[in-house]
């Protein structure tokens, strides 16, 4: 019988060491968690560089819709916030686009997580959303796009570059396939403070 309860004693014992060094490992994982978590959720240098990029400006744009052709030029609005404490920029255009009122709004951040830049674009000549990703060296983003051809139903990739060439003149340009498959140039637009 003595032989049993120590039995029951030792077992009991080593569970309960066992539960204990469970909990604690779940702590720490939790720990490691929260920690994970807070690092994702910090607003850094990366962050910090959108902010160039805020304030009211004045577009010009240029449009090619096939290689060797003239392009349809144009001229708008931007203005664009950091929002969510710093951590994404907001840009809000707004012109006209062949005659007809144009509206785009474009979401940048920097994923801390994944280590890129990532965007988003939207406006009212469709009803997708094309969703970016990229770098950004001595202040130039290179971005890429995926977003569904309108005429084929298809994903098409865009490749994009903006450059800040000083504090008051942000220039960007963007390439997609053309008819014959190979990238061309499809837009180029120079913004310039206001204020």
């Amino acid at each position: 019988m003595k032989h049993w309860i120590c039995t029951a004693l030792v077992a009991a014992s080593v569970m309960a060491t066992a539960t204990l060094a469970l909990a604690q490992d779940a702590k720490k994982a939790d720990m490691t968690a929260e920690q994970a978590m807070m690092a994702a959720a910090m607003v850094g240098e990366q962050h910090k560089m959108m902010e160039k990029m805020t304030g009211d400006w004045g577009y010009t744009m240029k449009v090619w819709t096939a290689p060797g052709t003239e392009p349809m030029e144009t001229s708008g609005k931007r203005s664009a916030r950091m929002v969510m404490g710093g951590r994404y920029l907001v840009e809000d255009y707004t012109g006209d686009f062949q005659g007809m009122p144009f509206e785009g709004q474009g979401m940048l951040g920097y994923d801390n997580t994944g280590k890129q830049y990532v965007g988003t674009w939207i406006d009212n000549m469709s009803t997708g959303i094309m969703n970016s990703h990229g770098t950004c060296d001595n202040g130039v983003w290179k971005m890429t796009g995926e977003s569904l051809d309108p005429v084929t139903g298809k994903p098409v990739t865009s490749r994009s570059t903006v450059t800040m060439k000083d504090a008051d003149t942000m220039y960007m340009e963007m390439w997609m396939p053309g008819p014959d498959g190979k990238d061309m140039k499809w837009m180029e637009m120079t913004c310039k403070r206001t204020k």
